[in-house]
């Protein structure tokens, strides 16, 4: 199949990385991945695993832009002539549907929008952008929470077409739990920081940013060092331009709280699978988390227990799936420590199955057959 994915950019982010990893896979798969956007960053790396990209800035922008991007994007589905157009975003999903409508029956491709966040209410453009993620021939969600909002908000819009959960696959070759982690690795780490020696790991993979969870991990840590000596904490992530101060305070606040030979703020690290590999239970506590879940997701790749906060996006839905007991009700600090020192004591089963790249790819393939291989209702109307 030829597959067009069409978004605002390729300049990093959920949507971008999602897109990028989404076309490797489909090339490895032996299908033709062409990505439209207004470029960026992650366009060499597309380019370099064998997916074509074109140029044409498909974000939010005035309404006489988005009829001469609407008119490029129509010429550019007529020369390529695709299987399936992939909207991801609200903006993309408008301008796309207004494109795949102008050209003639025979030369539609298969629309497919996608929702990967609960997109800004705006104004009167921006509404209609929002409801255009509701109005593909197939209807594509991050998640079960955002299916469910765009069921409650756009429920004229998507008729009898219910949203499918596609969550965002882990790349399981490159974060493989069966390859061992190196023995150099661990002994230049302990040699950096010899106080991790003999520790059971509590990571915190996040920015260190205001909204993350830093001041709740450290007062999990505190309460759980009052029960058991073994236990030390790993925050790792970069920090933001203007994030300076946050980061400091952060680091005050651990001393105040008695942690400073307890925890460790390691920035911005590119060893993530080893971090996974070595940590006893890794934490997302971010009070607006990711809408991809990564972090859960990559951990429990790697067979490493998590803790999340129920109902706080995929990361919460993908953790009840493949390990229900690092699910929390609230994030109080009862609650964190109540589950953490239960998978110290004896972490259960974790059944990742169904969220490696190589399966979500497949099922979003699969929904792309069944839409070209027989005829389908009409996208909804806006």
């Amino acid at each position: 199949m030829r597959i067009v994915q069409v978004l605002p950019s390729l300049e990093g982010g959920e949507v971008a990385l999602t897109a990028l990893e989404f076309a490797q896979e489909l090339v490895k798969q032996g299908h033709e991945s062409i990505v439209i956007s207004a470029g960026g960053e992650l366009v060499s790396r597309l380019q370099l695993h064998g997916s074509r990209h074109i140029t044409l800035p498909l974000g939010q922008s005035s309404l006489l832009r988005n009829l001469i991007m609407k008119r490029r994007l129509r010429t550019h589905l007529k020369s390529l002539q695709p299987d399936v157009l992939h909207a991801r975003g609200p903006y993309p999903a408008r301008i796309a549907r207004a494109a795949w409508k102008g050209l003639p029956d025979s030369q539609r491709p298969r629309l497919v929008t996608s929702i990967h966040e609960v997109p800004s209410r705006g104004l009167f453009r921006g509404r209609l952008s929002n409801r255009a993620l509701a109005a593909g021939e197939r209807v594509v969600a991050a998640s079960g929470g955002l299916a469910a909002h765009l069921r409650q908000r756009f429920n004229s819009v998507l008729g009898e077409r219910e949203p499918q959960v596609i969550y965002r696959g882990v790349n399981t070759r490159e974060l493989d739990k069966n390859a061992p982690v190196s023995g150099l690795w661990h002994q230049k780490i302990l040699n950096d920081y010899p106080q991790l020696e003999g520790k059971h790991w509590l990571l915190l993979p996040a920015k260190v940013a205001p909204g993350q969870g830093h001041e709740r991990f450290l007062e999990m840590l505190a309460a759980i060092s009052l029960e058991r000596d073994d236990v030390f904490g790993v925050i790792v992530g970069e920090i933001p331009p203007g994030g300076e101060k946050f980061a400091l305070r952060m680091e005050r606040r651990a001393q105040q709280m008695g942690l400073s030979e307890k925890v460790l703020f390691l920035g911005a690290r590119r060893d993530m699978r080893e971090f996974y590999a070595s940590a006893r239970i890794t934490f997302d506590l971010a009070q607006k988390p990711q809408s991809s879940g990564r972090i859960v997701t990559e951990a429990l790749a790697m067979n490493c227990p998590v803790v999340c906060i129920k109902g706080r996006g995929a990361a919460a839905e993908v953790a009840e799936l493949c390990f229900p007991q690092g699910v929390v009700e609230e994030s109080s600090v009862e609650a964190l420590v109540s589950a953490a020192l239960s998978i110290l004591s004896g972490a259960q089963p974790i059944r990742f199955a169904g969220f490696s790249l190589t399966e979500t790819t497949q099922q979003a393939l699969s929904l792309y057959e069944v839409l070209c291989g027989r005829d389908t209702p009409a996208s909804g109307s806006l």
